[in-house]
């Protein structure tokens, strides 16, 4: 599947003054998963304003298709077809005060370009804090192999 969105990360870092100005890092992390909840609803109702409000201009996403500026998917958002979606377990991983990394597995259902996307992806978007707001710069996925049928 074509990535939805915009994949690394390691550290943990201690809260800077930049953070506890603007509430500390809880309310950055609810922020942030919020985002990546209003990028999936976006996609799925084929919104370009409201998913490149969340996006960098130069953001890249890779997934096994490759790797793929944000602006040749804006071009070709209404390819994607996602009829349900849920973000499963969350995490925020903090790089330094200005950027972090939200991880997640998608469950889901859709077509991209009339075939179907795996219905679990394993998700990794790359926040970075530009001019004072939060944007996606990097997005990866890894679609799950599909489950083996029941044995019988």
């Amino acid at each position: 599947m074509r990535s939805t969105l915009l994949a690394a990360g390691l550290a943990l870092v201690c809260a800077s003054p930049a953070l506890a100005q603007t509430g500390g890092k809880a309310t950055i992390e609810k922020t942030l998963i919020a985002n990546e909840h209003k990028i999936n609803d976006a996609v799925m109702k084929h919104d370009r304003a409201a998913f490149t409000a969340l996006i960098a201009a130069d953001a890249v996403s890779a997934d096994m298709g490759g790797f793929m500026k944000v602006s040749d998917f804006v071009k070709s958002m209404d390819q994607v077809k996602i009829q349900t979606y849920q973000i499963v377990n969350p995490q925020v991983m903090w790089v330094d005060d200005k950027s972090a990394v939200v991880t997640y597995t998608w469950k889901g259902k859709g077509t991209w370009m009339n075939e179907p996307v795996p219905e679990t992806t394993y998700v990794s978007t790359v926040w970075t804090e530009r001019d004072g707001k939060w944007v996606a710069v990097f997005h990866h996925e890894t679609g799950a192999p599909p489950a083996p049928p029941a044995k019988k």
